[in-house]
């Protein structure tokens, strides 16, 4: 009978070891699990940082082709407009003459 008893209290002692141990390793594998979680979310938000500089410069091409090309456009009307002048500018000074000594 002493025997049994011994033997039952090695069996739960080696339990609870086991329970100690298992217990041990959860904390661990929380503990673990919180520090990916911690690198896993700066990998994100230096994803999302180096995402956003990217689309930012994007953007920042594309205003800027959009106003060389609007620039150019301007450039090119006032180009034909001045020369439009210079073709008709006799023309339309004579018109202005003409229209002043009527009156």
């Amino acid at each position: 009978m002493n025997e049994v008893i011994t033997r039952l209290n090695e069996i739960e002692e080696k339990a609870q070891a086991i329970l100690s141990d298992t217990k041990d390793r959860k904390e661990e594998m929380l503990r673990q699990l919180e520090l990916d979680k911690k690198e896993l979310a700066g990998r994100y938000q230096t994803l999302e940082r180096q995402k956003a500089a990217a689309l930012r410069e994007r953007l920042a091409a594309e205003a800027d082709e959009r106003l060389s090309g609007v620039k150019r456009e301007y450039e090119e009307a006032a180009r034909q407009m001045e020369e439009e002048f210079e073709r008709k500018k006799e023309a339309l000074a004579e018109e202005v003459f003409q229209r002043i000594i009527k009156d």
